[in-house]
This record gives structure tokens, C-alpha cells and sequence, in this order.
């Protein structure tokens, strides 16, 4: 009778904890996307649909080294978390250490080769001084994912929540502030103001993500003991899961690349200006796109926090059939 009543119990705690982190991260995720339409405007009255084009061409430059350092990463952290809470720090320790080492190579390589990716890849010389404060953000961006795949992992979604609010907040106040300044000083603003408003947001949160877990780690049973190991012992299975989701990303920003690229080029061989051709193509990816692409918050959210409970589930049913699983099957990870 008692085993009857703990199997209905787990699950019915799994789902609150599973619906109760999807509203905090859609939560946090309408609160942003809000204050980003705001932030939008501001940005296409100030560096105008020209300059808002040009920042967001640099953004898939940004969204290739996210995938190779950090975005992988950070789904294998949650899921080998989930999987193995024992090895949690050590897991979240290994994949911190390599994501931070790749994220810093990256950052090198596109300050060294900027002037080259500006004009030879971006077909925009405008892009090359942008690179750097773009390069300087990858290895933060890869601090704060990895921190936040390990909240993830722990059934822990408030702190990542948080941080894509204080991100977001104060990259709006420090934008507006530094456009006040200008402005007083009688300084033009340029397209560098969006780019280093997306630099201290990149800061912003890495330092509160380290913050939460130096002073506000993930609160676990009195009895409960982590299980330290090497980083030989955990990096392999980490690779394992990462390098699959690293391959399924980097295509996908690649093609998102092509695609930015290209639609700048085709509109000024249609017989606009440079100026015509990269306003159309700021409107459309500043203020069309994010609309129309609004209500996938919601399922964003339940993708991320879905895929540690059922890296959970399949912990618990291995380790009650005599067989525990380490790590899941990658092929899991990227149909997920």
C-alpha cells in the first residue's frame, strides 16, 4: 500500500515542479521580449533602421560561437545534472572549464581575423570595430550558460529567470544612459551604442549568475552528499552529449548566417541603396521578426525545463531496474 502511494507522489511533485518553472521562465521571458520591443524603438529612433540592420548582422557571428561554446554545452550540463545529481558540481565544473576555454579561443580568433569576417564574410567593412565588442561578450555569454544549465539540471529555474531580467533591465538603463551622455556631450550616436549596450548586458549577467551560485547555490537534503570527481572522469560523458548538439547548432546559426548575409546583398542588387537595403533589413529583423516569433516563449521555456525531468525520469527507472545511466543517449538530447 505504501509503495502504491510514493510513485503517484513523484510524479505529481515533478509535474508542479515542471509547471511552476515553464510560468517562471515564460514569465521572464515576457517581461523581456516586452521590455525589448521597447528597447527596439529606442534603438531604430537613435542609431536608425540603418544602424539597427548592421547590428543585427554581427548577431549571427554571435550566435555561431554561442553554439560552439556554450549552447551545447549548457544542455548537456542540464541533462547530465538531472541524471546524476551526485555529480552534479563536478559535471557543471568540467563543462564550465571547457566552455570558457573555447569561448576564449573564439573571442581571439574573431579580434584577430575581424577586419577579414567584416569584409569577406559580413561583405560589411562597418562590421570589423563591432567584432570586438561582440568577441569580448562570447566568453561571459559562456559563464552565465553554463551556470544556467546547472540551475536547470537542479530543478532550479529562478535564478536563470532572474538573470534574463537583470540582463535585460540593465542593458536597456545602460544604453539609455550612455545615449543621454552622448547626447549632453554632443557626441553622434552610431550602431556602437547597441553593441556596447550588448556587451554590459552579456556582463550583467554572468556576474549575477556567479553571484546566485557563490552566495545562493541550489539547496539540496541535509543528508545529501555530492559525489566529487575528476575532470577526466566527467569531460568525456559531457563531450559525449555536447559535441552532437554542438554539430545539430552550428549548421542551423551557419544557415541563419547565410540567410543574414544574403538578404542585404539581394535587396541592393535589386536596386536599393546600401543605406535602403540595410534599413529594410533592420526593420525586418528589429521590429517584425521578434512580433511574429512572440509566442514561442511559452514553449521555449518548456522546452528547456522538459528535458532534465525526462533525463530524471530515466535516472530513477535505470536505478530501480539495477542499471543506473550516467549520461542519456545523445540521440535523445537533439530530437529534444
Amino acid at each position: 500500500m505504501n509503495d502504491s502511494l510514493k510513485i503517484p507522489r513523484k510524479l505529481s511533485k515533478r509535474k508542479y515542479a515542471l509547471l511552476t518553472g515553464t510560468l517562471l521562465l515564460t514569465s521572464a521571458g515576457l517581461i523581456t521580449r516586452v521590455l525589448g520591443f521597447f528597447y527596439r524603438i529606442f534603438l531604430s529612433r537613435t542609431i536608425g533602421a540603418e544602424g539597427l540592420g548592421i547590428f543585427n548582422l554581427i548577431h549571427p557571428v554571435f550566435g555561431i560561437c554561442f553554439a560552439l561554446c556554450a549552447g551545447s554545452i549548457q544542455t548537456a550540463i542540464s541533462q547530465s545534472v538531472a541524471a546524476n545529481v551526485k555529480k552534479g558540481r563536478s559535471v557543471f565544473r568540467s563543462g564550465l572549464i571547457i566552455s570558457v576555454a573555447i569561448s576564449m579561443i573564439l573571442a581571439y580568433l574573431i579580434i584577430q581575423f575581424k577586419d577579414f569576417i567584416a569584409s569577406s564574410i559580413l561583405m560589411e567593412p562597418r562590421c570589423a570595430p563591432l567584432l570586438t565588442f561582440l568577441a569580448v561578450s562570447v566568453p561571459c555569454a559562456a559563464i552565465h550558460a553554463c551556470i544556467n544549465g546547472y540551475y536547470y539540471g537542479m530543478q532550479r529555474p529562478s535564478v536563470p529567470a532572474l538573470a534574463q531580467i537583470m540582463e535585460q533591465i540593465i542593458r536597456i538603463g545602460a544604453v539609455f544612459l550612455i545615449a543621454d551622455i552622448m547626447i549632453q556631450s554632443g557626441i553622434t550616436i552610431t550602431v556602437q551604442l547597441a553593441v556596447m549596450g550588448h556587451l554590459i548586458g552579456e556582463i550583467a549577467s554572468s556576474l549575477f549568475t556567479v553571484f546566485a551560485y557563490r552566495f545562493f547555490p541550489p539547496k539540496m537534503a541535509k543528508d545529501f552528499a555530492y559525489d566529487s570527481s575528476h575532470f577526466s572522469e566527467t569531460a568525456p560523458g559531457l563531450l559525449h552529449l555536447a559535441v552532437p548538439l554542438m554539430g545539430n547548432r552550428l549548421v542551423l546559426n551557419i544557415l541563419a548566417s547565410a540567410e543574414a548575409i544574403l538578404i542585404p546583398s539581394r535587396l541592393q542588387m535589386s536596386g536599393l541603396s546600401d543605406s535602403a537595403a540595410f534599413s529594410v533589413y533592420g526593420v525586418l529583423t528589429g521590429m517584425a521578426l521578434p512580433f511574429i516569433l512572440f509566442p514561442s516563449t511559452v514553449f521555449n521555456s518548456l522546452a528547456v525545463l522538459l528535458l532534465p525531468t525526462v533525463a530524471e525520469a530515466q535516472s530513477e527507472r535505470g536505478m530501480n531496474n539495477g542499471s543506473e545511466r550516467r549520461f542519456p543517449c545523445p540521440f535523445v538530447t537533439v530530437c529534444m
